[in-house]
């Protein structure tokens, strides 16, 4: 379904459109949100569309990729498909890199790819950053319980656990970044 410069499937809707009301900022932003097959090892995947790489930033369009099978066919999670707020704050997380992206020239975002894919210490810092931005644009809570799924073992094997606990923040660390987050928004009002 099309709902002005956003494209997504009918059937993760409210999921999709309770993540882009946290990020106003994005609202003249073309993003489409997609089924599709990749080869890394996840389950989302955000990135500018190709063609619209080195136009100007405000012309860019962006694209998050998801694997159809893991959230909406999945026979390890309840009903086969993986919890709403679990969707959200995977999705707000995704929406945080595209914020990022967005701030970036042409040149630098490819320049970004080419770090993300053969830098593990570039990598953790982008997720970072993707993380912070949806504790700033106030994803929270979906955050913190999409962390604590993606860290279940009755979910996910071990191994993906541990690439997990190295490359992105713990939920103790996005937990403090929230306590900060609010002490600085009552000291500015």
């Amino acid at each position: 379904m099309r709902v002005g410069n956003k494209k997504y499937p009918s059937k993760i809707k409210a999921e999709v459109e309770k993540a882009l009301s946290h990020y106003p900022e994005l609202r003249n932003v073309p993003i489409h949100f997609r089924w599709g097959i990749f080869t890394q090892h996840s389950f989302m995947l955000a990135q500018p569309k190709v063609p619209t790489l080195f136009r100007p930033k405000e012309r860019r369009e962006y694209q998050i990729i998801m694997r159809k099978k893991f959230f909406l066919k999945n026979k390890k999670v309840p009903n086969n498909r993986v919890p709403s707020d679990v969707m959200i704050g995977w999705l707000g997380h995704e929406l945080g890199h595209v914020l990022d992206y967005k701030l970036r020239g042409s040149w630098d975002l490819a320049w970004f790819g080419v770090l993300y894919y053969f830098s593990k210490s570039f990598l953790k810092k982008a997720e970072i950053t993707a993380d912070r931005n949806a504790v700033e644009h106030g994803l929270i809570k979906e955050l913190v319980v999409s962390k604590e799924f993606g860290r279940n073992p009755a979910f996910f094997p071990w191994r993906y656990i541990k690439k997990l606990n190295s490359l992105y923040p713990s939920i103790e660390d996005v937990k403090t970044w929230e306590e900060s987050f609010r002490a600085n928004n009552e000291q500015n009002t």
